[in-house]
């Protein structure tokens, strides 16, 4: 066993390299400021990654505004479609289709008429003519009466020869 006396002044003699404590704490200051930098780093991205967000969240708002303005205007042109639809339904159902009409009169004319005037008053047609008597004239009006297309307006009237006969046009005119 040796003893070792140190006979020098503690000043002089000889120091470790590096004391442990001044290690430890070196390397507490630098896990520390290693650590606040990772969390400044971490928070910073975050941050940066929110911003990021945001303005998406705003293009997305912006385009989202855009879309419900197109829907609305789609919206606006499918009901002004549906009224000028329904008005034209309510024009087509309205009106009479007079060509159609007049080649009914002709076909239910029986043997004995012959038609000289054809007058028209709203859905009123007047018919003029001559005929061979009362009873051809009569199973005129008769026919015209059963058609679905016609009604008749009162009996027919003949003065001599000449009668004149009053129906009123279905909508449509027999079309």
């Amino acid at each position: 066993m040796n003893i070792d006396i140190n006979l020098l002044p503690e000043e002089l003699r000889p120091r470790p390299a590096v004391e442990t404590r001044t290690l430890f704490v070196i390397l507490l200051i630098l896990a520390l400021a290693g650590g606040c930098y990772l969390l400044f780093d971490a928070k910073s991205d975050a941050e940066a990654e929110m911003a990021d967000l945001e303005e998406s969240i705003d293009e997305v708002n912006q385009q989202i505004n855009g879309i419900r303005q197109e829907g609305q205007a789609l919206k606006n042109s499918v009901d002004r479609l549906d009224t000028l639809t329904k008005s034209y339904e309510s024009f087509v159902a309205s009106r009479i289709i007079w060509g159609s009409a007049l080649e009914r009169v002709q076909s239910l004319k029986p043997t004995g008429v012959d038609i000289s005037a054809l007058t028209q008053q709203g859905n009123t047609l007047l018919i003029g003519g001559t005929s061979s008597g009362y009873s051809a004239v009569t199973s005129y009006g008769r026919a015209l009466d059963r058609d679905t297309k016609f009604t008749l307006s009162g009996w027919p009237t003949l003065n001599s020869a000449t009668f004149s006969l009053t129906v009123r046009v279905a909508l449509g005119g027999g079309g």
